[in-house]
């Protein structure tokens, strides 16, 4: 199975990944809507990188007490069936799962095909 990489040596910190990101999943750029999250920030003059994104590790599937979240190549929520609980978001290491809307919003790497990989001008993403 294929997942997101990120490799912060290359990184430039220009949020690219998180507008296109928004843009696809939200129809507007805005990061705070992205379900990748690439944060920079400097602590004592140096760049700092904090990077949350779904790693399919599965635990957001398994937390959910009405099976609305399926993983396979990639994640699906079923947005019929989820009541939008929390509980994907409670047991979720990254802290990428949002509740919005009372639903679960989660990265499905654009159905195995992620935009933000292919928008990053630095290839600081990767999907292998």
């Amino acid at each position: 199975m294929k997942r997101l990489k990120f490799k912060k040596e290359t990184c430039i910190g220009c949020q690219l990944c998180a507008q296109v990101c928004s843009a696809m999943k939200e129809g507007e750029y805005v990061p705070s809507k992205a379900r990748i999250f690439i944060e920079t920030c400097y602590d004592n003059g140096n760049l700092k990188y904090h990077d949350n994104y779904c790693i399919l590790c599965g635990m957001c599937a398994k937390a959910c007490p009405v099976d609305a979240i399926k993983i396979g190549e990639y994640i699906e929520v079923d947005m019929d069936q989820c009541i939008g609980c929390g509980a994907c978001a409670d047991k979720c290491p990254k802290k990428v799962v949002r509740i919005r809307d009372e639903k679960a919003y989660i990265c499905d790497t654009c159905k195995g095909d992620p935009m933000c990989v292919k928008t990053c001008p630095q290839n600081a993403l990767t999907f292998e």
